[in-house]
């Protein structure tokens, strides 16, 4: 058995600032599409998941602009500017995270993780395979491989999370809420690699 955390960085996911603002169902924000990242939003959508999310289908999404928008081409440009004028408006540059980055607008979301946990529940944490490479906001927290692990060895990993972890390893609060910070979930112990790919598949 080894720490989590010598397998797979853990990482909540980004703070937008403004949830109204940057996560939006799609066609209303007026954006490009390239710029609407399907995203897990709430914890309830990896509960509902079970083993896997296979689609992201029914995600919202999260906007995510570039730093420099002087490169986008002028019909997306104008898209863009239309649409910081609207959030500006809402008050999203004003948020205490908006002003702590640079530009207001870069939410700057992780990569997609392999595994995707909730953290904080009345009951365990969800451990789900990412099969859609969808991104996750603040309510959840992404499992990053320090090595390249192979489709079956996180599928064992995510399945032996599933299966082992209880509420009482994390953090207890009044009424059984129980929370897992990234440190919390790095020391669970997990089957050194060589044994994940033994654990039952999705």
């Amino acid at each position: 058995m080894v720490e989590l955390g010598e397998l797979c960085r853990v990482h909540r996911g980004q703070v937008t600032g403004a949830n109204k603002v940057w996560i939006t169902a799609g066609a209303d924000s007026g954006l490009p599409a390239r710029f609407l990242l399907p995203a897990v939003t709430r914890a309830s959508e990896l509960f509902r998941a079970g083993d896997a999310l296979a689609s992201s289908a029914a995600l919202r999404c999260v906007i995510d602009l570039p730093a420099d928008l002087r490169a986008l081409p002028a019909s997306e440009r104008v898209l863009v500017t239309a649409f910081l004028g609207r959030a500006r408006a809402a008050g999203a540059a004003e948020s205490y995270v908006a002003r702590h980055r640079s530009p207001w607008w870069r939410v700057r979301l992780a990569d997609p993780a392999p595994i995707l946990a909730s953290y904080m529940a009345r009951r365990p944490p969800a451990f789900v395979r990412n099969l859609a490479a969808a991104r996750h906001v603040n309510i959840a927290h992404g499992l990053y491989p320090r090595d390249p692990l192979p489709p079956a060895a996180l599928d064992g990993l995510a399945a032996y999370l599933r299966s082992s972890v209880t509420a009482g390893q994390g953090r207890l609060y009044a009424g059984g809420l129980a929370k897992f910070e990234p440190g919390d979930m790095e020391r669970l112990l997990v089957p050194a690699p060589g044994m994940l790919e033994c654990q039952p598949p999705l």
